[in-house]
This record gives structure tokens, C-alpha cells and sequence, in this order.
């Protein structure tokens, strides 16, 4: 039902993250389930600042915090208390500059709910993810 587009008929939706992922399972054949728990972490610090309320009150509705930072931490601590890989290096994946840049400039990306991301911010959050 979630993907057939009814519920999100007239919504912003964000599905940067998935797209990101595809691309580095392009390239590296990596678990999707994996990459999106190395990703999103480091995705929602890059894109906090641009949807300040929207991670404010995510934080507050699943972590029961305050700060979209610590919100953003909890998610990281879970990921990692559930056994998920939180880098790249634990999933046993090299990435070197060819091939970073190369799964950036591939990403089909759609402007999201907070902000749309560029090649050179896809980069910037591989990077921090290795």
C-alpha cells in the first residue's frame, strides 16, 4: 500500500537516501537494508539544518529528545545496538575518489523534502561514511 502512491498524493516525499544507496549497490553490490544504515545517519546531519522543525519534531515523536542532533545520535546508537554496520569499512567496502564520484554523478536525484541534494554533496556524505 505505501508504494503505490496514494498516501503520498499531494506530499513532498524524500527518497534521496534510497537513491544514494541504489547507486552504491550499483557499484559495490552491498546489502541495501546495510548501506541505508551506514547512510542515513550521516545524511540526516547533512540535511538537519535545512528542515530544523521537521527533525525536531521527529526526534521528539520517536526518541522522545528534544534536539534533532540527539535525535539523529539515538538513530545511530540503535542502528548500531541492532548489529548494523555504521561505516562502509564494516561492511567490508573500499571505496576509493573514482569511485565515490562516479556512484555521485549516477544518483537520479529528486528534489526531497528538506533539500536537494548535488553530486558534491553526495561525495561530501559517502566520504563521511566510509
Amino acid at each position: 500500500m505505501g508504494e503505490n502512491g496514494i498516501l503520498k498524493l499531494g506530499k513532498v516525499t524524500d527518497f534521496q537516501c534510497h537513491m544514494i544507496e541504489h547507486q552504491l549497490g550499483a557499484y559495490t553490490d552491498c546489502n541495501h537494508g546495510q548501506g541505508l544504515a551506514v547512510l542515513h545517519p550521516v545524511l540526516y546531519r547533512h540535511i538537519n539544518k535545512s528542515a530544523e522543525e521537521k527533525f525536531r519534531r521527529w526526534a521528539q515523536e520517536v526518541w522522545l529528545v528534544q534536539d534533532a542532533d540527539e535525535g539523529i545520535d539515538f538513530l545511530a546508537d540503535f542502528i548500531r545496538e541492532v548489529g548494523l554496520p555504521t561505516t562502509f569499512t564494516e561492511m567490508g567496502i573500499t571505496l576509493d575518489d573514482d569511485i565515490i564520484r562516479a556512484i555521485a554523478d549516477s544518483t537520479i536525484i529528486t528534489p526531497g523534502c528538506c533539500k536537494q541534494l548535488t553530486a558534491d554533496e553526495i561525495v561530501e556524505i559517502l566520504n563521511k561514511c566510509k
